[in-house]
């Protein structure tokens, strides 16, 4: 899920990236398919590392999409309350 999100905010990838993004999918099934006590420090550790340099790669982020209409109010509520701390400074 993570990486999904992450490939559909990247906007300044290009085909040079595209052995990160094949690791990136590679780690996240192995992600998946993780035994029931979960996957590995090592293989979660390398997943996080990997989405961190997708991440790096892919740009500045613009808007992220909301997954869910919970998820777009806490959204936008975190946006107001900035603007207000920012107003109120």
């Amino acid at each position: 899920m993570a990486v999904k999100a992450a490939l559909d905010a990247a906007t300044g990838l290009t085909p040079a990236d595209a052995p990160v993004v094949e690791l990136a999918k590679t780690l996240a099934a192995q992600m998946d398919l993780s035994g029931p006590d979960g996957p590995s420090t090592r293989l979660a550790g390398t997943y996080l590392t990997c989405l961190r340099a997708l991440a790096a790669r892919a740009g500045p982020a613009g808007e992220v999409r909301a997954s869910s209409p919970l998820a777009e109010l806490r959204a936008k509520h975190a946006r107001r309350e900035a603007t207000r701390a920012s107003k109120g400074s």
